[in-house]
């Protein structure tokens, strides 16, 4: 696996975007720290009239120096919120933004009386019409931003959990997709992927009948940093904890480190040419920690909301 590296160097086809969506470029004239260049929110409608105004996106993408993992499309483990939400921008900007407001299973995070808000950003563009309600069927196609998505060309998944104003990115994934007569060569796809993140550790194979078959390229480090072996006892575990799609299961493992997934999934009449191509990448054991970290601040912010509202309460007087 290569470390440090922030771009693809090898160029596979114009529709082919492995590479940073512009690199670091630096802050400057009236934007601030994030690359904006005023108040607001991304995804709020234009102002008008005392509407808060719009945030406007710094492009190219600044991308902090100390970042210096490898990245899906220029996203890198540790941007902060502000900082993902203005690369999303640039990389999309005609997308449609949702957000979820659950990253961690809520049966397991305890998060008091605190609302967690936006732990999960979801961008995509493609094609879409209105959704119909005439039928059932119609209905069932409605999705994301209540649209009937045709063809979604790409989708870009980021994990941000945190309390709010302190989320920082720890999960990336990227779904790109091709019509037919605009696919890649597979051999192409597979030296850019070699080209970004070195040799890989793992490959799996399988059938998808009329989907075409897929091909899931893994690479795996310990939690510290060391290349798993095709012999190593982890790295099937730690392989397999990283779902190419950010809308798949995923899972970490305490004792595995950075993992990258990459699903290839050819066409169905030609398994020369790829129709989709699904990138995924977290680090296990930092994930793992952070969801312990994560929990020691919710319940110590609770803590402190019920001893203030105990010392509020012993203040006031009975009237019996």
């Amino acid at each position: 696996m290569k470390f440090g590296k922030s771009g693809l160097a090898l160029a596979v086809s114009t529709a082919l975007l492995l590479a940073a969506c512009g690199g670091g470029g630096e802050a400057s004239g009236d934007y601030d720290e994030n690359g904006y260049d005023g108040g607001g929110d991304l995804t709020a409608p234009a102002a008008s009239g005392d509407a808060p105004k719009p945030k406007k996106a710094k492009c190219p993408a600044k991308i902090s120096k100390d970042l210096t993992g490898p990245d899906i499309a220029g996203f890198k483990l540790g941007m902060t919120f502000a900082e993902a939400e203005n690369a999303i921008a640039c990389q999309m900007p005609d997308g449609l933004v949702t957000y979820e407001n659950a990253f961690f299973s809520t049966y397991s995070l305890n998060t008091g009386t605190m609302r967690l808000e936006k732990q999960m950003i979801t961008a995509q563009t493609g094609e879409s019409s209105e959704c119909s309600y005439g039928s059932y069927d119609a209905m069932q196609k409605c999705g994301a931003g209540n649209r009937q998505w045709d063809f979604i060309a790409e989708k870009i998944t980021l994990a941000t959990p945190g309390v709010p104003g302190n989320q920082k990115v720890h999960g990336i994934w990227r779904t790109q997709t091709w019509k037919e007569g605009e696919m890649p060569a597979k051999d192409a796809v597979l030296a850019a992927l070699t080209e970004k993140y070195g040799a890989h550790q793992r490959y799996e194979g399988r059938d998808a009948n009329y989907f075409g078959y897929v091909n899931e390229y893994n690479w795996a480090t310990d939690s510290a940093g060391n290349v798993l072996s095709e012999a190593h006892p982890l790295l099937n575990q730690c392989a397999g904890g990283v779902n190419g799609r950010g809308d798949e299961s995923q899972s970490w493992t305490n004792g595995c480190g950075l993992s990258i997934t990459a699903m290839v999934r050819t066409f169905r009449s030609n398994p020369d040419v790829v129709e989709e191509l699904s990138v995924g990448m977290f680090d296990q054991t930092a994930l793992y920690e952070y969801g312990e970290q994560f929990q020691n601040e919710l319940n110590e912010i609770e803590n402190q909301r019920r001893n203030q509202e105990l010392e509020k309460a012993q203040n006031t007087k009975v009237d019996l």
